[in-house]
């Protein structure tokens, strides 16, 4: 495709979606002067915003184009990882909401500081935001392929244009901006998503024709229980995979305990929690349903393919070529809307861990004598702005690199997935155990983020396996090391899970009283 079709239309559409962002963003952040506004958006957001915004943070551009990539060009084994979502709400939304829900914390890290000390709690911290900087440099680099494979320009000043879009506004608008444009994106890409399944099932016969040619492709297989870890896919590795994904995810990372942290409530935390789940169903469905319909497409026109475009640029490709003028001007903003919700998120909730976990935390922030709290308050505002500008530009340089890692779908597994393993062993030690102690707890998450690291360099396993693996390093690790050093029970019994002394009860009379 030498002379991608891309109309004035198009283009118009495009940039006037930009500027929407960028201008709901600086709107919406005005006036901010305190950092607990700039992180938190001062506790005050309504379970709804906070549902939607975690869809769209989390469902990125990674998804979007990675999703349909993978269903078109393999089957379905990777969808059982849709009911590890099940577990995953029970445990996010009765174990770990009401631990922040109570400690009133900015970061999710503050809790091992107190369950352990702040050496743990420094270390968690540095590698959530060495996890996000690389998931957010996979965030920037998808949408760019899109627009590299669609308008024919340059890949760098693809990359430059969203690196910079996105770190613009968040800079401006801190939290508010992230989860209002969050949720403004989410519903541009919802509709895109709908439009593209509408436009390719228009050319097979609809859903019933799209699945009777990818059934006849075998692209419909969905199950495959071989214990084989070597196995790219296999439904152990789905849905253990997921489950320990999303569990990090949703319980372990900043991303999505600062929107929790928002909320005015615990019953607002957990509404979201379930909206977050019912949304990201539908979406996962779309993606499928996408997916396997570009595989019947091509399968019925063989000869609207050339050999050159293959993987990731397929779904672009019929974008471009496909879709009527117009149209895909509104799939491009959809791909940025899931692209830009996704860097806000990340540059938001990295800057807040390095603020608080460490600026403020060391006393690196500390002014002259004599300043006023508002002068003070002013000053961190500043600062972390400053910092989300710089974490933006490391980001944008990033991407120009992550696309010699593989395939979107493997990318996102080994930059993201892989590394929620670790986190979340060390809040299972934590929340879980008595026993493990400030040492075993630092060495475990070591450990685990190391082990984890060798997978992914090493890649003898399937990436699906990365996470858990790095989990269960963790959680042995601590745990040997605590035995070791003879590691004795936490005084702090309400720092540990305790079903039977009413914490089922706990979480849900607070729900109530609220």
């Amino acid at each position: 495709m030498d002379q991608p079709l891309f109309s004035s239309l198009d283009y118009f559409l495009m940039l006037a979606y930009i500027l929407l962002v960028v201008g709901v963003g600086v709107w919406v952040g005005r006036g901010q002067r305190s950092t607990k506004e700039y992180f938190l958006a001062g506790r005050s957001m309504g379970w709804f915003p906070i549902g939607i915004s975690t869809i769209a943070s989390l469902y990125s551009a990674i998804s979007y184009m990675g999703g349909p990539s993978e269903y078109r060009s393999y089957d379905l084994r990777l969808t059982v990882g849709i009911f590890s979502m099940i577990p995953t709400a029970l445990v996010v939304m009765l174990v770990f909401m009401p631990f922040f829900h109570r400690l009133q914390v900015y970061t999710a890290y503050e809790y091992l500081e107190k369950r352990f000390n702040v050496t743990v709690r420094a270390l968690a911290s540095a590698v959530f935001v060495f996890w996000r900087i690389l998931w957010m440099g996979t965030a920037v680099y998808v949408p760019s392929l899109v627009l590299h494979t669609i308008t024919g320009f340059p890949l760098i000043p693809m990359i430059l244009l969203v690196g910079v879009v996105a770190t613009l506004y968040t800079v401006v608008g801190g939290m508010r901006a992230v989860i209002w444009t969050d949720v403004a994106q989410f519903f541009v890409l919802s509709a895109g998503s709908v439009l593209a399944l509408w436009v390719v099932g228009a050319h097979v016969g609809g859903l019933e024709g799209i699945w009777s040619v990818a059934e006849q492709g075998g692209r419909t297989r969905i199950f495959d229980w071989t214990p084989d870890l070597t196995t790219r896919v296999t439904s152990w590795g789905a849905l253990i995979g997921s489950l320990v994904a999303n569990l990090g995810m949703y319980g372990a990372d900043q991303v999505s305990v600062q929107r929790y942290l928002a909320a005015k409530s615990l019953k607002g935390m957990q509404k979201s929690f379930i909206l977050n789940t019912v949304g990201g169903w539908a979406m996962g469905f779309l993606m499928i349903g996408i997916g396997l319909g570009l595989y019947s497409f091509y399968a019925l026109h063989p000869g609207n393919l050339p050999a050159t475009i293959g993987g990731d640029k397929v779904f672009p490709y019929f974008i471009a070529t496909e879709m009527p003028l117009g149209l895909r001007g509104m799939m491009i903003a959809a791909i940025l809307a899931a692209a830009m919700s996704s860097i806000d998120s990340g540059l938001n909730s990295s800057v807040t861990a390095l603020i608080t976990d460490f600026f403020k935390r060391f006393g690196w922030l500390a002014g002259r004598g004599g300043a006023s709290p508002g002068e003070e308050a002013r000053r961190e505002l500043k600062v972390s702005r400053a910092l989300t500008l710089a974490l933006g530009v490391v980001v944008t340089v990033l991407a120009c690199f992550v696309g010699a890692l593989g395939t979107i779908i493997e990318i996102a597994n080994k930059l993201v997935n892989s590394f929620a393993g670790p986190m979340l062993g060390i809040f299972i030690l934590g929340m879980m155990t008595r026993k493990t102690e400030w040492r075993g707890a630092f060495w475990g998450l070591l450990v685990g983020t190391v082990v984890t690291g060798y997978c992914i360099l090493d890649n003898s396993v399937s990436f699906l396996w990365f996470g858990p693996i790095g989990a269960v390093a963790t959680v042995l690790a601590g745990q040997a090391v605590s035995a070791l050093l003879g590691g004795q029970k936490t005084d702090r019994s309400d720092l540990v899970f305790q079903f039977r002394r009413g914490w089922w009860q706990r979480a849900t009379t607070e729900s109530a009283e609220e």
